[in-house]
């Protein structure tokens, strides 16, 4: 009779044991498995900490922003401070070179170059200064990979071109003249990750002082220097003008050509 009670109670006390086994252990190990599962996003670079929700990444072409504006807060060419210059139409593949016209001057004709018909020029309104600008676009293509097929050439007057980078003081060069727009002379200079422009202006135009004037051309908070504007003086017989340099950062070149597959 003992014997079978010490087994009775042994029976039970195994049955007791498998019971909490499968309560209690598998209910502390699925604790322990959800835990895990809830911090699965810890050190995701995506991550944002809150919720693991993902952080978006921009695409690099988002970081490409060559707006450039004149630096001329002392008004050494006449009312060309804050004036757009330089651009890049990044839904067309377009860099986009201007020029703002003095008070009083207009610039009205548009269309293309001869042989390159895809280099198109014509008028902007320029809001900030009031000033209507010659503006020329030039397809990303020919910037970054550059013209071989047209001569280099100087500012008309024979000069070399002003505040270019270094070595550059001729580019492939095309030329347009507007007889009925009071003979304005258009001149477009491209280079490797460089461009220029160049615009004749009337005589009326002339600043009282026998020397070039260059201003910086500058990015929103004015860090960074993207190019320089320069009023040139008459000379030579050749009328004055207004020219504007600009160059590509390399990095920006970089993600543009991935970008456009070039």
């Amino acid at each position: 009779m003992k014997r079978t009670t010490k087994y009775t109670l042994l029976f039970c006390a195994l049955l007791s044991f498998n019971s909490c086994a499968k309560n209690g252990l598998s209910t502390d190990l699925q604790s322990k498995t959800d835990t895990a599962q809830g911090g699965q996003n810890v050190g995701d670079g995506n991550s944002s900490g809150n919720g693991g929700a993902v952080t978006p990444v921009p695409a690099p072409i988002d970081q490409v922003d060559l707006k450039s504006r004149v630096d001329d807060s002392s008004n050494k060419i006449s009312g060309m401070n804050g004036a757009l210059t330089f651009d890049f139409d990044k839904t067309r593949g377009e860099f986009i070179i201007m020029i703002p016209m003095p008070n009083g001057l207009v610039f009205t004709p548009s269309g293309g170059f001869k042989n390159y018909p895809d280099i198109t020029f014509g008028p902007i309104f320029d809001a900030t200064t009031g000033k209507v600008k010659v503006a020329v676009r030039i397809p990303v293509k020919y910037v970054l990979k550059g013209i071989n097929t047209i001569p280099a050439a100087k500012l008309p007057n024979g000069d070399a071109l002003p505040a270019m980078p270094a070595g550059q003081g001729e580019l492939p060069s095309l030329g347009l003249s507007f007889p009925q727009n009071g003979n304005t002379q258009v001149y477009i200079y491209i280079g490797i990750n460089a461009l220029g422009l160049y615009v004749t202006l009337p005589d009326s135009a002339t600043l009282p002082i026998p020397i070039n004037i260059t201003v910086p051309v500058k990015n929103k908070d004015k860090s960074k220097t993207y190019g320089f504007l320069t009023y040139v003086n008459a000379k030579n017989g050749h009328p004055p003008g207004l020219f504007v340099s600009t160059g590509v950062p390399n990095e920006m070149a970089r993600i543009l050509e991935d970008y456009f597959g070039l």
